[in-house]
């Protein structure tokens, strides 16, 4: 078995000091619904075989309609009933703030961060990390949180018409994630995740514009906050990011994921951003991995190093989502051996 990387050398990396005696993996076993009970103990004997470098940890979240813990009021929805609210767009979940004349009440009930017992099932593990780099996480962070609430085709009339009530409530939503962030620090957290989709197939979800006027304040306050506890942020974002890229790294964006494959150009992309932000590389799980051979997976994983790998570090791996139950086996393990072809046996 290959060696796993202490937390040093993973930090090394995001912060492009220094590349590690291998490449940092994060997200390589992302199983997609389904593939674990495809394969069952068959997939869980050939991930045991290799490491993982990052201890991650994720927050109890509040729910949508119905609360996450035994507190009735620990979710975003505020209503007694959502049993006619109109579905998203999207076929998940239901549009919990469908009228802005609402928009006090819904801020009266909104979830308290300070909720009791959303940290206890990781605190008796983070004592039995040996050594690797802890990762805290968490889904959904601002456009992601938005358009749960607002329902996606409203949030996209609200960038023109209702900015400043977005405005409130992601103020709200930075003040709740600080919260979070803190009570990470707290257990010894190196770094923070989550997630936002900014991008479509060929675009962002929003103009450059709205962007910088919404979202850039946000995640700048947000990054400075963590940075403030010495942890490090990640970033996943499917789709084309190309133009967010420089406000990420304005805002101070530490590790992104996924560059996914048929929407940014690798090899712009390094070159462009690469020594300005750290890549988590994702694997493409959309054609490669369910089509390809073995062969085909080692050979993109060998080009990916190429495209991406600096002197400096600023690169991991990880799948670029959830890996699906179409999948090969025999693609999976080649996937895991391959990232970790440069390590150290023990």
């Amino acid at each position: 078995m290959k060696r796993h990387l202490l937390r040093d050398e993973v930090a090394a990396v995001i912060e492009r000091r220094e590349a590690a005696r291998g490449i940092p993996t994060f997200l390589c076993k992302w199983w997609g619904d389904g593939t674990e009970e495809k394969y069952g103990q068959e997939l869980q004997e050939v991930a045991s075989r290799y490491p993982d470098d990052i201890f991650d940890a994720w927050v109890t979240m509040p729910g949508s309609v119905e609360s996450t813990t035994d507190n009735p009021e620990y979710r975003f929805g505020f209503k007694e009933n959502y049993s006619e609210a109109a579905v998203h767009s999207i076929g998940k979940d239901v549009e919990l703030l469908d009228d802005w004349d609402d928009f006090e009440e819904f801020l009266a009930s909104f979830p308290d961060p300070h909720e009791p017992g959303i940290f206890d099932h990781m605190e008796q593990n983070v004592s039995e990390v040996d050594g690797r780099y802890k990762l805290g996480g968490f889904w959904r962070v601002f456009h992601e949180r938005f358009w749960t609430i607002r329902g996606m085709e409203n949030l996209m009339i609200d960038y023109y018409e209702e900015m400043d009530n977005l405005k409130i409530l992601g103020q709200r939503l930075v003040d709740f994630y600080k919260v979070i962030v803190d009570r990470y620090a707290e257990l010894g957290f190196d770094g923070i995740f989550t997630s936002d989709d900014l991008g479509h197939q060929t675009g962002p979800m929003m103009s450059p514009q709205v962007f910088e006027e919404l979202y850039l304040p946000l995640y700048k306050e947000l990054i400075s906050h963590i940075h403030s506890k010495g942890m490090h942020f990640w970033l996943h974002s499917c789709g084309d990011n190309s133009l967010l890229m420089d406000y990420l790294i304005e805002a101070g964006l530490d590790v992104f994921h996924p560059v996914q494959k048929g929407c940014m150009d690798r090899k712009e992309t390094a070159e462009k951003f690469g020594g300005k932000i750290t890549f988590l590389c994702g694997i493409d799980v959309q054609h490669l991995m369910p089509e390809g051979s073995p062969d085909d997976v080692r050979a993109e994983i060998g080009q990916m190093r190429e495209t991406f790998g600096r002197p400096d570090g600023g690169m991991m791996f990880a799948a670029g989502n959830g890996i699906m139950p179409d999948t090969p086996l025999k693609n999976i393990e080649a996937m895991l051996e391959a990232v970790v072809s440069d390590r150290e046996d023990v």
